[in-house]
């Protein structure tokens, strides 16, 4: 026994300074090689596989990216308070679709390409979803039922599902709609009252993926309504689970989530800003604040305080299927 105990104890020293590691002794600390798209606070930015910046785009009239998409021809393409802009790799602007600059009154929270090269646009002031063409011609335009006063909490973001219809997340009626292009209901879930959804994703298997901001929590439900999957405070992550709100899901089923501290403007103790879970819940890799800052990197700054911007709010897998997002 003893031999054998020292034959496994060669063995794995062998392992550790070739640099290898132990099945079943993995770490969650890196992103294992996935170049990711992220809209924060104030702009986008790509990170590689060693999680540096390695483009970044921030403009004076550019707050509030909920939503962010890199295309097949290597654009940018994100809505802002006020707009939807498409960039180019150069930073030059391609497409630009704006509402009036009026704070309080105007807000655009969602936007999506589409599989025809329009735009899918959540107009959070009008209360209209539009389908918006190259051309900036409105080709389709639902109103929508009403979200309240405020337009900032009327919605989060709608997505167009495979079938043609269109999920809305209403924030303060806390509920998600799901419209056809007709604007007629279809279907419904009604959230808990502590609950603020901020998207929901249609999934090949016919359920609904909704993030809940405010209750820090994941749902899976199926369209009978009931909830077939969840993640939330109680599971035991390594971490904090604190406002979910960007999420995609890899083909493999695995979910990519913004772990934002946007509402904590003077920062929070959860170092983890994204993550990759299995599930089985499992952490694959985590992205960390220490990830955006360390070495020297381009440092993404906050226009008004001038610190370190961590108000993560949308990302993406690049290589994964856009329709999960």
């Amino acid at each position: 026994m003893k031999f054998h105990n020292s034959l496994w104890i060669t063995l794995l020293a062998c392992v550790l300074l070739q640099g290898g590691t132990v099945a079943g002794a993995e770490t969650p600390n890196q992103t294992a090689g996935h170049r990711l798209l992220i809209g924060y606070g104030e702009g986008v930015m790509e990170l590689d596989e060693k999680n540096d910046i390695v483009w970044h785009y921030q403009q004076p009239d550019i707050e509030t990216v909920y939503d962010a998409w890199k295309l097949e021809n290597g654009n940018v393409l994100f809505c802002h308070r006020f707009g939807v802009r498409e960039v180019n790799p150069a930073k030059e602007t391609v497409w630009d679709f704006n509402v009036p600059h009026e704070k309080g009154k105007q807000e655009i929270n969602s936007c999506q390409p589409l599989a025809d090269g329009k735009v899918l646009i959540l107009d959070c002031g009008n209360q209209k979803l539009l389908e918006v063409n190259r051309d900036k011609q409105v080709t389709l335009s639902i109103d929508l039922p009403d979200g309240g006063k405020n337009p900032h909490n009327r919605y989060m973001q709608a997505r167009k599902t495979p079938q043609g219809t269109y999920l809305i997340s209403y924030r303060d009626n806390k509920v998600i709609l799901e419209l056809n292009a007709d604007g007629k209901e279809v279907w419904r879930f009604k959230l808990n009252e502590n609950d603020r959804p901020f998207t929901a994703i249609r999934l090949a298997n016919g359920r609904t993926l909704i993030p809940c901001i405010t209750s820090y929590r994941i749902i899976e439900v199926d369209p009978d309504g009931k909830i077939t999957w969840e993640l939330d405070k109680s599971d035991d992550l390594g971490f904090e689970l604190l406002y979910p709100v960007g999420v995609q899901v890899r083909k493999n089923g695995n979910l990519v989530v913004i772990n934002s501290d946007y509402h904590h403007r003077k920062g929070m103790n959860n170092d983890v800003q994204a993550f990759e879970i299995t599930r089985d819940k499992k952490i694959l890799w985590t992205l960390t604040k220490a990830d955006l800052e360390k070495n020297g990197k381009t440092s993404v700054v906050e226009r008004g305080t001038k610190m370190p911007s961590h108000h993560l709010l949308s990302i993406q897998v690049l290589g994964e299927p856009e329709g999960l997002k």
